[in-house]
């Protein structure tokens, strides 16, 4: 006789700031703005898949850290710890649960409604879309048992409730040292102000004769503190002289809203390659 089983499991998250997992519902924007002026906003949900996907709605709290490596990670937890500016339990979803037909769209409405006498900042949040049942279940056997494991994905998204005055910075601490096959250029960022910085860090690597060898960019969400790291390879070999890695640290973000996300100027250097 053989017994079948139907656990779920979480599959993947995909993490708006970060690289999405592959899914079969698409979810935009990929961050939402809300404040007391506008307390909600529309997140629209696609199934992109042949099966019909069943959609629940939930929030938490959790943004990205990194270790000394400079190696991303988010960790999404039901509540916030004490002395974070967590919104999660404030915002709501209408509707909470649905299914969605292939090729069907959802407009999902959020909402936030923040307790008075909130300092002026930013207090953050994250929309989780589970969805299951677009992929056929896998089945695995196991002596005499019999399982099929239903996959379950969760696409989080960026809330951010906004009061009052904001302002954001970033201090960036820098090194650079010379590898076999190019540059390890570390930054070290920590977040000024009361909102969240969203930008990007660019670097090149120049030699002593100002030619640019290298370059490498790529996107930050610095909610707190963050570590990156970035090798700078050229396509031929470094030359033995001096060199230098210049890097701009900069708001500029095309994937986000033009309306929401504070701004601030650039903050760039120049460090010498160890």
């Amino acid at each position: 006789m053989h017994l079948v089983s139907r656990p779920s499991f979480l599959a993947a998250i995909a993490l708006a700031l970060l690289a999405p997992a592959a899914r079969a519902v698409t979810v935009s924007p990929t961050a939402l703005y809300l404040s007391a002026r506008n307390p909600s906003a529309l997140l629209t949900l696609i199934n992109t898949s042949s099966r019909a996907e069943e959609i629940e709605i939930a929030f938490g709290f959790g943004y990205p850290t990194s270790d000394s490596s400079g190696t991303l990670a988010v960790v999404i937890t039901d509540s916030a710890a004490t002395g974070e500016p967590s919104a999660a339990n404030w915002l709501r979803a209408f509707p909470r649960r649905l299914v969605l037909q292939p090729g069907q769209r959802q407009v999902v409405r959020v909402t936030v409604v923040a307790p008075a006498g909130l300092a002026d900042g930013e207090y953050w949040g994250r929309v989780l879309v589970k969805s299951r049942g677009g992929e056929p279940p896998i089945e695995q056997t196991q002596g005499q048992v019999h399982m099929q494991l239903s996959l379950e994905t969760t696409f989080a998204t960026a809330v951010f409730f906004q009061k009052g005055t904001m302002h954001t910075g970033i201090a960036a601490t820098t090194s650079a040292h010379r590898e076999r096959d190019g540059v390890q250029f570390t930054v070290d960022l920590h977040r000024e102000g009361n909102a969240v910085f969203l930008g990007r860090v660019r670097a090149e690597l120049y030699d002593s004769a100002d030619h640019r060898l290298a370059e490498a960019e790529d996107v930050v969400a610095v909610y707190r503190d963050l570590r990156r790291r970035f090798v700078l390879r050229s396509g031929s070999p470094l030359p033995d002289g001096p060199l230098e890695v210049r890097y701009v640290v900069d708001t500029e973000r095309p994937d986000l809203p033009s309306v929401g996300p504070v701004r601030t100027e650039p903050t760039n250097g120049t460090v010498a390659v160890r």
